[in-house]
């Protein structure tokens, strides 16, 4: 009986241990120093708007 409530409870928190820590890189990556950001700010990899 233990091990049929048991399997379901720790499939939940092994699922949400994962997505806490998907979501914790996601943020840490996007708010990161500029150093370790991807993006650049003074040189956008694509110029909307512009018809040059």
């Amino acid at each position: 009986m233990s091990n049929n409530i048991l399997a379901p409870v720790a499939s939940l928190v092994a699922g949400g241990v994962l997505a806490s820590a998907s979501v914790v890189g996601l943020v840490t990556t996007l708010t990161s120093a500029p150093s370790e950001s991807p993006a650049n700010v003074e040189s956008p990899e694509y110029n909307y708007g512009t018809t040059e």
